[in-house]
């Protein structure tokens, strides 16, 4: 079961109100829940993704009035293809999406988390805008750096790092 910790203004794209939203559970998956929160990146809607555990995160770029109702496709197959890039096997990776099969929207409820986001987005515009928008950049290449980068809420250590840990013990 997948419970993706949105924010309000995710919660606002969705069309969710307060009394479709679940209660906060304990994760029961290999890497836990996720958070989600969007932006505005040269004039187009992203989805940023992070996960409570690890911190890894990816960004969706090119989100609408049309596709946003598909959120959970969108998170499942951007982090299928997050792992497929970083080299997990792919019946890990089949067993992490199988866990993920159904999905819970929620609040957020880490204030850690949300800084952490806060501080991930801005870097991801950052790197994005540094190489000339999203039109010109590697949106792949920026999310493989990012993951690579020390987390002081995961002790100084490397998403990527942690996450590979988890799933290959």
């Amino acid at each position: 079961m997948l419970q993706m910790r949105c924010t309000g203004k995710v919660l606002k794209e969705l069309g969710k109100k307060p009394k479709q939203l679940s209660e906060i559970k304990e994760p029961n998956s290999t890497l836990g829940h996720w958070y989600v929160n969007i932006s505005t990146i040269d004039r187009r809607k992203v989805f940023l993704f992070v996960n409570e555990r690890t911190l890894l995160s990816f960004i969706i770029f090119g989100i609408n009035k049309s596709n946003v109702q598909k959120t959970h496709k969108t998170f499942l197959s951007g982090l299928d293809q997050l792992l497929t890039l970083e080299g997990i096997d792919p019946k890990i990776i089949d067993k992490v999406i199988n866990e993920y099969a159904n999905i819970e929207y929620t609040k957020t409820d880490s204030k850690s988390v949300l800084g952490s986001m806060t501080d991930l987005m801005w870097l991801y515009k950052d790197h994005i805008y540094s190489d000339g928008g999203l039109k010109y950049c590697d949106v792949g290449k920026v999310i493989f750096q990012l993951n690579r980068m020390p987390q002081r809420n995961i002790e100084g250590g490397y998403s990527i790092e942690l996450v590979k840990e988890i799933l290959l013990s």
